[in-house]
Order: structure tokens, then C-alpha cells, then sequence
């Protein structure tokens, strides 16, 4: 189940996303490239951040109830990248 603070973190970077490329419309600049690297090297580092931190916390809570089981392959990756 998605959190409240979740979704009012998405709709926020939503809402400022849409709100520059309003604004970008009246004042477009040229592409850059290096620039269009660069930010999705920083998203791939964002969300691979997000998933370490959302696998680790969920681990975490299922220890605390007490459920232990093998972790998922998606959670191997993710720890051993975090590592």
C-alpha cells in the first residue's frame, strides 16, 4: 500500500514538472545533450536510491513482525548493488 507522504511526493515533483514545461513553452532553450545525459544518469541514481532504501525498510519491518523468508531476486539485486 502506497504511503500519504508518497503520493504527496510524486504529485509535488509532478506539479513542479509540469509547471516548468509551461513555462518552457513560452521560453524554449536548444537541447543539449549533455545535459539530457547527465539527468537520466541522476534519475537511474535516484530510483535505484529509492529502491535500496524501500527494500532495506521493508526488510527491516518484516523481520520485526517476525516473517523471515528468501528474499525476492529483485531484492538480491538490490542489495548486492547497495553493498
Amino acid at each position: 500500500m502506497m504511503q500519504p507522504i508518497t503520493a504527496a511526493g510524486a504529485a509535488l515533483s509532478l506539479g513542479v514538472l509540469f509547471l516548468r514545461y509551461r513555462a518552457g513553452r513560452t521560453n524554449p532553450r536548444r537541447p543539449n545533450p549533455k545535459r539530457t545525459i547527465m539527468l537520466a544518469k541522476a534519475v537511474a541514481l535516484a530510483l535505484l536510491a529509492w529502491l535500496t532504501v524501500s527494500f532495506s525498510l521493508q526488510h527491516m519491518l518484516d523481520n520485526m513482525d517476525g516473517r523471515t523468508g528468501d528474499p525476492s531476486p529483485l531484492e538480491r539485486v538490490v542489495s548486492s548493488l547497495s553493498k
